[in-house]
């Protein structure tokens, strides 16, 4: 008896045994199956959030571009000018800083900056026969890059002042300081750290030749052909000291933005004129001087910096214009031309702009509101 009792109770522990092995087994199970549903739920999430973020990543990011543009830099007074007084003078005792120092931080903050270079920069003693002759030494071309100036037109009444030694001596000054220029058949480009490639030809129409005009035409086509992202026309023309542009220029314009360009940007009358907005393209007919060493005191030192933003999206330039005006005077100071072109305030800057609204009294239709900001219809 006492035999089977044992045997019985073996056989009962034995099947405890074997039905805990079961259910702990049952749990190692669960928990298993569980484990790995988890793992693939989490897997799938994964993905899921890997599809997201590659669908994300190949969505087009929008690129903002800001161009700076100006009036006429001559660095040279006329060859009637005594030392005294003078551009020369200035640059001796103040070096190549100063003559940007009130506008630069307005430069280093925009993505390009684009003047008009209006003289030579060459040691060379010949000189054209004319009434105003233009010819700045070539360090003084390094006034540009410490301005935080990218590129410079050159195509004017004054770039043959020293012939085409001088000519040449200012491309070579220019480009020794890291800045492009665009010259009639020589068109400039210039690349953003954005990778936005930014184009501009120059060309002077005041002879009003076919030629001049073929200049852009070609070098708007050739800057296409070479797949840059925005083109910037600069016209040198007009009639001095006049504030309206004449019908030729209005007609160029037009015709440069019927071209392919993105932008228009005029010189020569010293003074500024108007702006328009042609088939969603700005122009500015004149920007006046800006660091002007031609005239020790001009009579209007008005001018003014011109900005305007481009937005690319996938490499296409929208169709939106965001632009300013930032009114300046071409001197620190108001009672004569100490070179050093300055933004204005207050009375004086709402003089300026109260001007510009009248200059392009039937060629914009927009807005130029108080703080500069322009708003075309």
């Amino acid at each position: 008896m006492k035999r089977n009792r044992k045997k019985k109770s073996h056989m009962r522990g034995a099947l405890l045994f074997l039905l805990f092995t079961l259910v702990l087994l049952g749990v190692v199970l669960a928990a298993t199956k569980q484990r790995v549903e988890m793992q693939k739920e989490a897997s799938a999430n994964r993905k899921e959030e890997m599809k997201q973020e590659q669908t994300e990543s190949e969505e087009p990011k929008p690129i903002t571009i800001t161009i700076s543009a100006t009036g006429d830099c001559t660095f040279s007074p006329t060859q009637s000018h005594g030392y005294a007084g003078s551009f020369h003078e200035y640059y001796d005792k103040f070096g190549a800083d100063y003559f940007m120092k009130s506008v630069k931080d307005i430069f280093s903050e925009d993505s390009f900056t684009l003047v008009n270079l209006e003289c030579a920069l060459s040691d060379s003693t010949q000189r054209a026969e004319k009434e105003y002759v233009l010819v700045g030494k070539p360090e003084y071309a390094e006034v540009l890059s410490r301005g935080a100036i990218e590129g410079v037109s050159l195509a004017n009444n004054h770039s043959l002042d020293a012939f085409e030694t001088g000519l040449q001596d200012t491309m070579d000054a220019v480009r020794a300081q890291g800045v492009g220029y665009a010259y009639y058949d020589k068109v400039g480009t210039y690349e953003t750290p954005e990778g936005i490639t930014i184009g501009y030809v120059s060309s002077s129409l005041l002879s009003h030749g076919v030629d001049r005009e073929e200049y852009l035409k070609n070098g708007i086509e050739k800057l296409r052909e070479m797949k840059v992202d925005l083109v910037i026309a600069c016209c040198h023309w007009g009639e001095e000291r006049t504030y309206y542009p004449t019908e030729y220029q209005k007609q160029m314009a037009h015709n440069c933005i019927d071209w392919g360009a993105d932008l228009v940007i005029g010189n020569h009358p010293h003074v500024v004129q108007g702006i328009e907005n042609y088939n969603g393209k700005m122009i500015c007919y004149s920007l006046g001087n800006f660091c002007f060493g031609g005239n020790s005191n001009p009579g209007d030192k008005r001018t003014f910096i011109y900005q305007q933003s481009f937005t690319f999206v996938d490499g296409q330039l929208q169709d939106d214009v965001r632009a300013r005006m930032i009114p300046c005077r071409v001197s620190s100071v108001s009672g004569y031309n100490d070179y050093q072109p300055t933004p204005v305030e207050g009375e004086e800057a709402g003089d300026i702009l109260q001007a510009m609204r009248e200059y392009s009294s039937g060629l914009f239709f927009g807005e130029i509101g108080e703080g500069g900001e322009i708003h075309p219809e």
